[in-house]
């Protein structure tokens, strides 16, 4: 297992079940136990399902300490986006990846992660200090 500070999970699954990712109570079951799993307590989870027509849905699972989210796109090889926000020690983001994609049905996944106060590809920069190559 993994122990973090927390950070954030961007990840891009391929090849899923459409009868769940076309599902908003199946969706909102799955990221509802992804935010348990990141240590979020059941009373302060709040959801919102926003489900598009003729397909595809977004949806955010979102708590004081943890928050998931997806948005699917059905046509384009059953896939979807996931983020995900964890803010506890002791917890583990693989496993709760992992099962996300179980539950979707996931053929394929590709993941960035995104360590609060580490060292990742991603560059900070101050506003205001680019040069004028960078304008």
């Amino acid at each position: 297992m993994t122990t973090v500070s927390g950070g954030r999970w961007v990840a891009e699954i391929y090849g899923c079940n459409l009868e769940v990712l076309e599902n908003p109570k199946l969706v909102e079951v799955a990221l509802r136990d992804a935010v348990l799993k990141l240590g979020a307590h059941p009373a302060g989870i709040q959801s919102t399902v926003y489900k598009f027509y003729p397909q595809g849905l977004s949806a955010a699972i979102l708590s004081p300490v943890a928050a998931v989210m997806i948005h699917t796109w059905p046509e384009d090889n059953a896939s979807a986006a996931l983020d995900l926000y964890f803010y506890k020690r002791d917890v583990d983001p693989e496993a709760v990846l992992r099962g996300l994609a179980r539950a979707f049905g996931a053929q394929e996944e590709s993941a960035f992660r995104f360590w609060r106060g580490g060292e990742h590809e991603i560059k900070r920069r101050r506003q205001g200090t680019q040069s004028k190559s960078e304008l």
